[in-house]
């Protein structure tokens, strides 16, 4: 027997149907000769005596909540985890590792257990160099951006009075502000790399050397060490990776520090080791044309920065 119920006027605009099939021994084939619509329930007998009840149900709301639901199933963004440091840098590190093909890296081999080690004491120590290989040599101080490791004015002076010559093999310090700026007051021996290009010339001029040049340091400003610097440093240590993708974790420059407070904080405090002996701000009055042209270009390099911030900015 078939039931079939409609639904009201107003509900007709609804979609879906439950529908019971057949009882055991019914004939489906029957059910669409005695199909029938009426305002009212009615029932279609099948061969057997056994009937089938079709219900038409308003479904709009079962289906609204589903679907709600199926938005709203997943954790909301203020419920997950902080991206914190040490999961940042497994995040990225696991990031290298699938960049790397089967044909370059036989997980059973040794060097496959050497990376899955290296993986490990990336993730659980910050205190190990981008490499794994080991400690950071200098002591670092709490910094505003916690992705980069940070040293003081006074450690920066440290350094360049030869402190810490028994333990780093060669320090250089890399002034990513504008030229003007640059040549009116820089730290003693710095070099001035202002453009994205010029970090990268400056990395495939440094590729090659050996372990026998001793370890490199590398120790990035700018002004205040807010944006500029902290940027150069990001793409320093991304194109690093990406140069060493089929040896990870091998880099060119496995150790390298940010200037706290950028130039600004150190002249404040350590002017004698500046030549010259001056500090020119970036907004100085004498280099409005000077700013407004390297501002011109900056928007360049940002835009190709936005397309490269698909590629992963790997382990810092």
């Amino acid at each position: 027997m078939l039931r079939l119920t409609t639904p009201s006027k107003q509900e007709l605009s609804d979609i879906g149907a439950f529908i019971t099939p057949p009882a055991k021994g019914g004939n489906s084939a029957d059910i669409g000769a005695h199909w029938a619509v009426t305002d009212t329930p009615s029932a279609t007998s099948g061969l057997d005596g056994s009937y089938t009840e079709v219900c038409r149900k308003p479904l709009g709301r079962f289906l609204s909540f589903d679907v709600k639901r199926s938005l709203f199933s997943s954790k909301r963004l203020a419920d997950e985890p902080e991206d914190t440091p040490p999961t940042k840098r497994l995040r990225e590190a696991e990031v290298a590792i699938s960049s790397i093909t089967l044909n370059d890296m036989d997980t059973s081999s040794s060097y496959g257990e050497e990376v899955k080690s290296v993986v490990n004491t990336l993730s659980m120590d910050p205190e190990v160099v981008a490499d794994g290989s080991r400690l950071y040599t200098i002591p670092t101080v709490p910094g505003k951006h916690n992705d980069l490791k940070a040293i003081s004015p006074d450690t920066m002076d440290a350094v360049l009075r030869g402190c810490y010559d028994d333990k780093v093999g060669r320090v250089t310090v890399i002034d990513c502000r504008y030229p003007y700026e640059f040549e009116g007051g820089h730290i003693r021996g710095a070099v001035n790399l202002f453009t994205r290009d010029m970090v990268r010339d400056f990395l495939l001029a440094h590729v090659v050397d050996d372990a026998s040049s001793g370890r490199h340091v590398l120790v990035f400003h700018c002004e205040f060490s807010y944006e500029r610097g902290p940027k150069m440093y990001r793409h320093l240590r991304s194109e690093d990776r990406s140069l060493h993708t089929d040896v990870y974790p091998r880099l060119a420059f496995p150790e390298v520090y940010l200037l706290e407070g950028g130039y600004k904080a150190f002249f404040n405090k350590h002017m004698i080791q500046c030549e010259p002996q001056e500090y020119k701000p970036m907004l100085h009055k004498d280099h409005v044309t000077d700013l407004r042209h390297f501002r011109a270009k900056s928007k360049s390099w940002t835009a190709g920065e936005r397309a490269n911030r698909l590629r992963s900015s790997l382990r810092f």
